[in-house]
């Protein structure tokens, strides 16, 4: 098993486009419960059922990185707000993850700590950046946006709107916080600092956030509140999804 200390968030990526899918489908099947195998069924393409199947999958094999449970043990509940956590079975270490997934990549994020969020978002499929950054951005964050050079405007717009989701993520509270109600401070080039800036009772300095690009396809933001320095370690999670030999 992994060691993972209560200063260490792990992330696991899982490119789909890259990965033999068909025979890591047939093994995910057999992973998954009753119920996730009715929501896929439920799911109007089948691309969209693969990408289910495959991040769920990949996430019961990242928590049995830190604890010894076979994959199809794990069972889950979700707070008022949809929020996931483990269920059973009940570990000596608090354990606590969050999934994101997106046209062709899954992001999962393990840690000791119960605020954790990552979001990944596929940063070549069609949206208009410009109407959704004027509907959902704060008022701060839609200005910094409207003034940037053009060639940077996809990539800007994709860097606040990860970093969004994934702090709502972590809140546990999804879109029940308005998306214009917080607001990131972000610099841009190799330095790229970010500052959250919050109107509410959560307090700014207890949260920290790591970003990451996959190529020039993936953008993720992984967002964290602690009461210590945290640090992240990325792992790749394609070989997980290899079956176990007999």
């Amino acid at each position: 098993m992994l060691d993972l200390s209560p200063a260490q968030i792990h992330l696991w990526q899982y490119a789909i486009d890259e990965a033999p899918v068909a025979p890591h489908l047939a093994y995910a099947m057999t992973l998954l419960s009753r119920a996730e195998k009715q929501r896929c069924a439920a799911l109007f393409s089948e691309k969209h059922r693969a990408e289910y199947v495959l991040s769920h999958a990949m996430l019961r094999l990242v928590l049995c990185e830190y604890a010894p449970v076979k994959p199809e043990m794990w069972q889950f509940v979700t707070n008022v707000w949809g929020k996931p956590e483990i269920a059973s079975p009940v570990l000596d270490t608090p354990l606590w993850f969050n999934l994101s997934h997106t046209d062709g990549f899954v992001a999962c994020v393990a840690g000791r700590v119960q605020n954790l969020g990552v979001d990944v978002e596929n940063m070549n499929r069609v949206v208009s950046c410009d109407e959704i950054a004027k509907h959902f951005f704060a008022p701060a964050e839609y200005e910094h946006f409207r003034n940037v050079p053009l060639v940077l405007k996809r990539d800007t717009f994709f860097r606040i709107w990860t970093l969004k989701e994934a702090y709502i993520k972590a809140e546990g509270k999804g879109l029940a916080i308005p998306l214009d109600s917080f607001h990131f401070r972000v610099s841009e080039g190799d330095s790229a600092e970010v500052t959250l800036e919050l109107t509410g009772e959560s307090n700014p300095a207890a949260w920290s956030f790591f970003e990451f690009q996959r190529g020039a396809g993936y953008r993720i933001a992984v967002a964290a509140s602690s009461t210590q320095r945290l640090h992240i370690k990325c792992h790749e999670g394609a070989a997980l999804m290899n079956q176990p030999s007999v």
